[in-house]
């Protein structure tokens, strides 16, 4: 439970990175915890359920998140996301 509540500070101060954020929300979604959470959770759930990266039973498909790392749109995907976790509370 430690580990979940650190992740998750790390999530809110923008601090956790990509790779470590997929595999929190991935957990949440599992666990059904990100009912529970604040709309900023749920919404960047659901972005990521829609682009592919996490299914609806919180499994990962890190081959989906490698192509799209691979495509140009990830880098400006990433500082989007950096610039934005400063802001959302």
């Amino acid at each position: 439970m430690k580990d979940l509540i650190y992740k998750i500070q790390r999530f809110e101060d923008g601090t956790l990175d990509f790779e470590d954020q997929i595999v929190l929300f991935a957990h949440l979604i599992e666990t059904g915890k990100i009912a529970h959470l604040q709309g900023v959770y749920q919404r960047m759930a659901t972005e990521w359920m829609n682009m592919g990266f996490i299914m609806h039973d919180g499994t990962i498909d890190w081959d989906a998140i490698n192509q799209y790392s691979e495509e140009e749109e990830y880098e400006e995907f990433l500082r989007e996301e950096k610039s934005h976790a400063r802001y959302r509370y």
